[in-house]
């Protein structure tokens, strides 16, 4: 079975690619390796949109290559809308001369619409994964765009989805009704991650001694909603603040918004950033943490997540959130029944007072594998391809 996936951007550390590794998201990360992993049972095929891209193989996955591909020569057009015009015309002659059995496009994006709107137009069986639904009823700064671009993808005729967990179906058929829910599937997001305990100087430098110690983990910013943390630690007691002590991992992109805001409230020794890490240095962090902290308003399953449950840490988040439903075992999540900052106080106080089982929490984790959502992936395709024959 050949399959095409096509993407914006991946994430990759082998260094073969550059331009796209320099800075990991979840989303990239997660992309490049069900690309490899589909690779390992069966051809795999990469279309990249962002920038043009020789063709090369990188580990089980076939890179298309776009490099020779003729710019658009439009001159009415925008720099941007000419690239898009070159990609997808690039686009359909990757389905033409590949010839896949299946397209899995992933993530938002006018590119990612068109190559849709071409693999319908061509009869060619296709799938949309949708790795992070921010949804019509959300107003986040900086993502009106994102909603924009949702609104116009999903209202595709007969789309057919794959969601990476079963809020984010439930999210979707509510926003879009006609969508059938038969449309839209569920695929729990995997991680090849090997949780190492590494030695550092970590306690020493945050005064960690006798501590518990909660992680959180992404790029500082709105939709992460790192800023009700702050809110919400200032209500605990004094003896709770005292035990405990928050590190902010990832890329501020709030303009130290979050810091001022700890400082404010005095919490500067007891919230603290700990700025963009790499991965051996987050492993570092998991080694020294006794949980992770999740108050973001929109997230799909994050790889931080599956990560800190492969160290047997335990999850404080809200129980709305799109992957709730997913990871609903009180032996690994404690859920903050409400959106206050009272209720997320009432959660850290929860995960504070309970005993939590690390070695259940690593027996859980070992479900969200690379290995079973590449098969997951693989069987959806196999599904796919026969019903389609079945209806011809």
């Amino acid at each position: 079975m050949k399959v095409l996936f096509m993407a914006w951007e991946i994430y990759d550390d082998s260094g073969m690619i550059p331009e796209f590794s320099k800075y990991c998201t979840g989303g990239g990360l997660v992309i490049k390796n069900i690309c490899e992993y589909v690779g390992r049972v069966c051809e795999s095929y990469l279309f990249i949109g962002k920038c043009k891209m020789p063709e090369m193989d990188l580990g089980n996955i076939h890179l298309v290559g776009t490099d020779r591909e003729e710019e658009v020569q439009d001159t009415g057009l925008s720099v941007q809308e000419k690239h898009l015009q070159t990609m997808t015309a690039a686009f359909e002659k990757a389905l033409k001369k590949i010839r896949p059995d299946i397209v899995n496009i992933h993530g938002l994006g006018v590119l990612a619409k068109q190559c849709i709107e071409v693999c319908i137009a061509k009869g060619i069986p296709y799938v949309y994964t949708e790795h992070l639904y921010i949804g019509m009823n959300q107003k986040i700064p900086g993502y009106e765009k994102h909603i924009e671009w949702e609104k116009q993808l999903f209202r595709i005729p007969d789309l057919r989805v794959i969601a990476v967990g079963s809020g984010m179906k439930r999210k979707i058929i509510q926003d879009f009704p006609e969508i059938p829910e038969k449309n839209v599937s569920v695929i729990l997001n995997g991680t090849n991650f090997i949780a190492q305990k590494l030695q550092s100087d970590l306690s020493k430098k945050f005064d960690l001694h006798e501590k518990k110690v909660l992680l959180c983990v992404g790029s500082i910013l709105d939709r992460k909603n790192q800023m009700q943390i702050a809110n919400a630690f200032r209500l605990l007691s004094r003896d709770i603040q005292e035990k405990i002590k928050i590190l902010f991992c990832g890329a501020d992109a709030i303009e130290g918004a979050l810091q001022n805001r700890i400082s404010e409230l005095g919490l500067q020794d007891k919230l603290i950033y700990a700025g963009s890490l790499s991965n051996r240095e987050m492993k570092e962090y998991y080694s020294i943490a006794d949980g992770l902290i999740v108050p973001s308003i929109a997230e799909g399953l994050s790889i931080a997540m599956l990560e800190t449950m492969a160290y047997g840490l335990p999850i404080i988040m809200f129980s709305d959130l799109e992957c709730a439903d997913d990871l609903k075992d009180e032996k690994v999540i404690c859920f903050a029944e409400d959106r206050s900052d009272q209720g997320l106080a009432d959660a850290i106080v929860e995960w504070d007072q309970r005993n939590w089982d690390r070695d259940y929490i690593i027996q859980y984790s070992k479900y969200f594998s690379m290995e079973r959502m590449a098969a997951d992936y693989i069987n959806f395709y196999k599904q796919s391809i026969n019903s389609l024959e079945e209806n011809e």
